[in-house]
């Protein structure tokens, strides 16, 4: 049987946290599964799972970058010992080296600021998202409130008119009476005239 949207919300829960999210989500959505409430939920939950790895891969880069800056640093400590002892005609050598060297570390602070952008993007995006979503709810919460009054100002109404059909058929049910009331005493004297 395949994962529905509740299933892969209740992903890495605890046994009793999905049990109370399924109870919860049940009282509250009264519905489908694959209805609006679940369907904000799961997404709230992925984007919140990609905004988690966002600090992840910039804690990555930087340990890449620390790792790179830190091989370069040795290597760069080891020309300049060699250099000391390194004769006038390797020094242009040396130049070279140091010059691919700046050009890597030029690279990787160019990947860094890509990195550095993309992620801002992201949070950018997620952010939309997340704006979206709470206006959205934002909305569908208004409506729901409207309709609640409507339906609360519907039964109100109803109320109302039942209550007055009610006393109309009381009063003509004591008028029918008092009718029979007086046919019968008009009865009775006839007959004794």
């Amino acid at each position: 049987m395949d994962d529905t949207c509740f299933d892969l919300l209740c992903k890495d829960m605890a046994a009793d946290e999905a049990k109370l999210f399924r109870k919860m989500m049940t009282e509250w959505s009264d519905g489908d599964e694959n209805g609006f409430p679940v369907q904000l939920a799961l997404l709230t939950r992925v984007q919140w799972r990609a905004a988690a790895s966002i600090p992840r891969s910039v804690n990555d880069s930087r340990k890449l970058i620390e790792l790179n800056l830190a091989e370069y640093r040795q290597q760069t400590a080891a020309l300049v010992n060699n250099l000391s002892i390194v004769a006038g005609d390797q020094a242009d050598e040396l130049k070279n080296i140091v010059k691919a060297h700046t050009e890597t570390v030029n690279q990787a602070s160019v990947s860094i600021r890509n990195q550095l952008w993309e992620t801002a993007e992201t949070a950018k995006q997620i952010r939309k998202s997340l704006d979206d979503g709470v206006s959205a709810w934002n909305r569908a919460k208004t409506d729901m409130e409207a309709g609640r009054d409507k339906f609360l100002k519907a039964c109100e109404e109803l109320d109302a008119r039942i209550t007055w059909c009610e006393l109309r058929r009381d009063w003509l049910i004591l008028l029918g009476l008092i009718a029979i009331g007086i046919l019968i005493g008009s009865f009775i004297q006839l007959k004794h005239h």
